[in-house]
């Protein structure tokens, strides 16, 4: 008890006596028992709540590695049909060949294949090639010979291929004249008959020829659709290619129409054209030349590759051209070649 200044006593108040605010009276030690019980199921509760996340989130990770594996066996799945495919389509494609390359033993050995065997129309697209006569000059010498073995030895072979033919032409072969350099068959003879034409003087120009003969060349070798497709349409042979017997130095000529004129006018000879389409062709590049090629070094041996912005410019005939020598002395031809301008 306390007494105030007025000398009346008053109650003295303890923790025990403080009421609860929400009660309005006493707070007993059963409510704090019944406070801890209810923070314990709380505790207990946000446990079994976490625990039950935990697990849910176990699940979903599982499920999703499921899925994973079920998504990667379905793809290899996939690829592994899609190479097949490949596979099965590629022999098709060598079946094909051989039988034609049986067809031009019998026609060797004086006995006749099947009118429709026989027949151009009997091949596919890709698989008929320009008809040439005996060369003319020494790069038909070699590129012919050159088609005529490498083309046997793909068409017999047992098991995979004697050559390997990359994607793209490597241009090494430019710049490198060694005879143990690392390139592949076809760039090296290429670019070794380029190297030989003293006139073919810019960069531009040698990797634009680089690149038809190349792509045409890896084409009358494999017979194959994926290297016909590679091909500009251009440089495709038109069906008189395939018909009338004619220079193979006719089948490199960019210009369709121009081969058409060559094969009807056999009085041109190829010392007189290349004399001066040689030094008066021409690629119209507005760029630096040296922009024109890409180096690469993605294995031991690197290489040289064609820019492919310069690639998709070569492959437009509209940027090929002829001036000069030519003009004077081919007024015919040249009024064709100036035809192609506007085209794609």
């Amino acid at each position: 008890m306390t007494t105030d200044l007025t000398g009346e006593k008053m109650a003295s108040t303890s923790p025990s006596d403080t009421t609860s605010p929400a009660s309005g009276g006493p707070r007993t030690a059963q409510d704090f028992e019944n406070l801890e019980k209810k923070r314990a199921r709380d505790r207990k509760s946000q446990k079994a709540m976490r625990e039950r996340t935990k697990w849910n989130i176990q699940c979903l990770t599982q499920q999703v590695e499921q899925l994973t594996r079920a998504l990667d066996a379905e793809s290899r799945e996939k690829n592994d049909l899609y190479n097949r495919f490949l596979a099965v389509s590629e022999e098709n494609d060598h079946l094909r060949v051989q039988k034609a390359a049986l067809q031009l033993r019998l026609l060797g050995n004086g006995q006749s294949p099947p009118d429709s065997a026989s027949s151009p129309t009997g091949l596919a697209p890709y698989e008929a090639i320009p008809v040439n006569t005996s060369p003319t000059c020494m790069s038909d010498q070699i590129l012919q010979t050159f088609v005529e073995s490498r083309w046997e030895a793909y068409a017999f072979q047992t098991a995979g291929r004697i050559e390997s033919y990359p994607d793209k032409p490597d241009l090494s072969a430019l710049f490198d004249g060694r005879p143990n350099r690392q390139v592949d068959e076809t760039s090296s003879i290429v670019g070794d008959i380029i190297r030989s034409y003293t006139e073919i003087n810019t960069l531009p120009k040698k990797v634009a020829v680089h690149y038809i003969m190349s792509t045409l060349l890896k084409w009358e070798v494999l017979r194959t659709k994926a290297s016909f497709q590679a091909m500009p349409d251009w440089l495709r042979p038109e069906q008189v290619q395939l018909e009338r017997p004619h220079a193979s130095w006719i089948d490199r000529i960019p210009w369709p129409k121009i081969r058409i004129y060559l094969i009807d006018h056999p009085e041109v000879k190829f010392d007189d054209f290349a004399s001066a389409y040689s030094t008066s062709f021409n690629v119209k590049w507005d760029y630096d030349p040296n922009h024109v090629i890409l180096t690469t070094a993605n294995d031991e041996r690197g290489g040289i590759s064609i820019n492919p912005i310069y690639e998709e410019h070569v492959r437009q005939l509209k940027n090929w051209t002829v001036g000069g020598a030519f003009r004077l002395k081919f007024p015919e031809m040249t009024e064709i070649i100036d035809s192609y301008k506007n085209e794609k």
